[in-house]
């Protein structure tokens, strides 16, 4: 059984000649069994060769596929590394949470030019939401105040038994208890609602400025 010329004997070439490329090439097309297109690969030692068969240490590499005439009609790319995979996934994990972040920015613009006719709108949604909380905060701190006179006064009435020579009893000990634990949570209470309006200051600025560059405005 007779192996065609051209899976016996790849032509190669080195350096930048064409001409000399397109000589070996024809010659080789013209060869007994030669067929209508062939391969170009590279081999280790970085030379061109050229053959109907790549052969397999070579087959993973960029492969070029031309006609009769010597013309590239196909190439077929350098089989990808893990890292090449890996990289391809980052990059398209990056690509696709860029048009996510674009898409809500976009929704988050509808919202806001359709609820805001002004930036003075804006001032004022602001600073109602702060004035609102601000009664919150009023009404706890006057709670605490009341807290604050209740406990005082259990804690006179059990400092006034001790005087006598008499244990404050449970009910008043647990009183005390109760009325501080009463005052901490109010006071944290403030203290997350302070929070609540440097977040609701914060999140308007931006909002303020977003509103302006999209109206073009200063």
């Amino acid at each position: 059984m007779k192996t065609g010329l051209l899976h016996m004997l790849p032509f190669r070439y080195q350096g930048p000649s064409l001409l000399g490329a397109l000589l070996s090439l024809a010659l080789l097309l013209s060869a007994p069994g030669a067929q209508a297109r062939i391969k170009c690969w590279t081999n280790d030692e970085g030379v061109r060769e050229c053959g109907n068969v790549v052969p397999p240490e070579y087959a993973q590499q960029r492969v070029e596929e031309k006609n009769a005439a010597g013309i590239t009609v196909g190439e077929e790319e350098e089989a990808k590394t893990l890292e090449d995979l890996a990289e391809e996934r980052r990059l398209a994990a990056e690509a696709a949470e860029a048009e996510r972040a674009r898409r809500a920015q976009q929704a988050e613009d509808r919202v806001l030019l359709d609820t805001f006719t002004s930036v003075d709108d804006l001032e004022m949604a602001r600073d109602g939401q702060i004035a609102n909380i601000d009664g919150q905060i009023k009404i706890t701190e006057s709670h605490i105040s009341k807290l604050r006179v209740s406990l005082d006064q259990q804690i006179s009435k059990a400092a006034a038994m001790e005087r006598r020579g008499n244990e404050p009893g449970e009910g008043i000990t647990a009183n005390i208890d109760r009325l501080r634990s009463q005052i901490i949570e109010n006071e944290a209470f403030i203290d997350a609602k302070r929070e609540e309006q440097d977040r609701i200051r914060s999140q308007y600025a931006i909002d303020i400025d977003r509103y302006k560059a999209l109206k073009g405005v200063n």
